[in-house]
């Protein structure tokens, strides 16, 4: 496996695989946390996780790293509140570049509320662009302690940032009565699949509702406690790891998925499962964005 003198690169690729000018994927940490005490730290802890993983995927039977995976150093993000004027900038300025070249961006959070910086710098190149949203929290509110832009609030500012509002949740498992009586009195484009009725759940269902092109925005709450309990809400009931890989993968298959986000984790000391499982995450979403790319014959997708 390629290493490198110093834990610099994700996946520990060498300076001449992470180089940015041929690098079809780009990783960008985005270090911000409010109320998800810890999740600042996660994009490092991922980073040191990463070093440790094998490049191979068993699963496409090809090696992703080979399409080039550039990573950039960590934002700094200021504190957003109420009086923010451009909320997330910092994330809308890095991912933005990145999105308009046809390279595919994956930040890594941080507090999930990062999502808006995301979809804005996505909306000019993709004016239809849809979300598929996978945490725990339906995160409907219009505000937090008179907060727009708090964590609770991130589905409802994707929603009234859309130009074209379609959000697809999966694997939502808590939600506020207000919240209920928002999506009741509303209606608005957001189809909720409840984690309570996944047994019965079709993922091509799931997938038809979005958008040709997509934003996958992955906070880690998704996952069942019992293999990701290093979240801020860690909610039971949640997916199970091949489950999540399946509709990963038939997202990237027949849709464009034009950006990434994985959010939510905060590491906990001592305990470095739910830090490698992350990085495992990440570097299957990127397998699976370019599988086709990478030679991958159907019969492995």
């Amino acid at each position: 496996m390629p290493t490198s003198t110093k834990v610099q690169n994700y996946f520990g690729l060498t300076a001449q695989q992470a180089e940015n000018d041929n690098a079809r994927a780009v990783i960008i940490p985005a270090p911000y946390e409010t109320l998800a005490k810890g999740s600042k730290d996660a994009a490092k802890a991922i980073l040191e996780a990463s070093q440790e993983l094998e490049l191979f995927d068993d699963e496409l039977w090809v090696e992703p790293y080979k399409i080039g995976i550039h990573s950039q150093s960590p934002l700094k993000i200021e504190t957003v509140d109420n009086e923010s004027e451009n909320p997330f900038k910092e994330v809308t300025d890095a991912v933005k570049p990145v999105v308009e070249m046809d390279r595919f961006p994956v930040v890594i959070g941080g507090e999930r509320s990062i999502s808006l910086g995301s979809v804005n710098a996505c909306l000019d190149k993709y004016p239809n662009l849809s979300v598929l949203m996978l945490g725990s929290q339906a995160d409907l509110r219009s505000e937090v302690d008179g907060n727009p832009y708090a964590l609770g609030t991130t589905t409802y500012c994707l929603h009234t940032s859309l130009k074209t509002p379609n959000i697809v949740q999966a694997g939502t498992r808590n939600i506020s009565w207000e919240e209920v009586a928002w999506l009741e009195k509303e209606q608005p484009a957001i189809n909720i699949f409840w984690a309570r009725n996944q047994a019965k759940w079709d993922l091509n269902e799931i997938v038809s509702g979005l958008s040709e092109n997509v934003l996958v925005s992955i906070d880690m709450s998704v996952l069942d406690p019992s293999i990701m309990p290093a979240v801020h809400h860690p909610e039971p009931g949640g997916w199970s790891w091949y489950p999540l890989l399946d509709l990963l993968k038939l997202v990237c298959v027949r849709k464009n998925v034009v950006a990434a986000e994985v959010t939510g984790l905060t590491p906990v000391k001592n305990l470095a499962a739910p830090n490698y499982l992350a990085a495992n995450l990440i570097y299957k979403l990127i397998g699976y964005r370019f599988a086709l790319d990478l030679g991958v014959s159907k019969k492995y997708l």
